[in-house]
């Protein structure tokens, strides 16, 4: 199962990309499980983007949604950092 990961502003720059598709684990439903399980077996940045959890806005398949919002095959997850700028 994959799903295709959009990172915005300064995420881009962390991960040094602005998208990576990843495999969905089985045991895997919600936004929350992926990030936990890529943070604690990926590190690196990964665990940077969960430190900052609470400042992230997530966005499924385009829409605005909770960190306990179920994540199917096929779908789009944004990481969504604040913006600043004037």
């Amino acid at each position: 199962m994959k799903i295709n990961v959009l990172f915005f502003a300064s995420l881009r720059e962390l991960f040094e990309k602005d998208s990576i598709e990843i495999a969905k684990p089985e045991n895997i439903k919600t936004a929350q499980d992926l990030l936990d399980f890529y943070a604690n077996h990926e590190k690196g940045p990964w665990l940077e983007l969960l430190a900052k959890k609470n400042t992230i806005r997530l966005a499924i398949n385009h829409s605005v949604v909770d960190w306990d919002s179920v994540i199917n095959d096929g779908d789009e997850i944004a990481f969504l950092p604040p913006i600043t700028g004037g």
